[in-house]
């Protein structure tokens, strides 16, 4: 099965989360435990930036999949949005698997998917943090 175009819009200094599930032709998910992600765009400024499952810095994004369930998690926190400062980006999903495609072959990784992210533009851009009190 081919990867399925899917465009999203992240708004600039805001929290981000898309989370799918990745099923098979049955609609049942598809164990992913020991797989991992990643997810690449090329702005319109044509710069490339790459997220991925391995990331250890949770503070700049939290790409986390849970395995048994399927599901690929991409968070960006209010700071990290807020430094995105093109237009737009062309983008693919990709998932590698745990085992190999054939011998010497490498793992076996598939598109899931691809589009455009677009940057909602804030207009009262702030360089703080939220902070409030209870």
């Amino acid at each position: 099965m081919g990867a399925s175009q899917y465009d999203f819009t992240i708004e600039q200094g805001s929290s981000f989360k898309m989370s799918l599930i990745y099923k098979d032709s049955n609609g049942d998910p598809i164990d992913i435990s020991g797989w991992c992600a990643r997810l690449t765009w090329r702005t319109s400024s044509n710069a490339t930036q790459t997220f991925s499952s391995d990331n250890t810095d949770k503070n700049i994004y939290d790409f986390n999949l849970e395995g048994t369930l399927g599901k690929i998690n991409l968070l960006f926190p209010a700071g990290t949005t807020n430094g995105f400062t093109f237009n737009n980006a062309k983008y693919d999903l990709e998932l590698q698997s745990d085992e190999l495609h054939y011998t010497q072959g490498g793992k076996y990784v598939t598109r899931l998917l691809f589009g455009t992210v677009t940057i909602q533009k804030r207009f009262s851009k702030s360089t703080t943090a939220l902070e409030c009190n209870e």
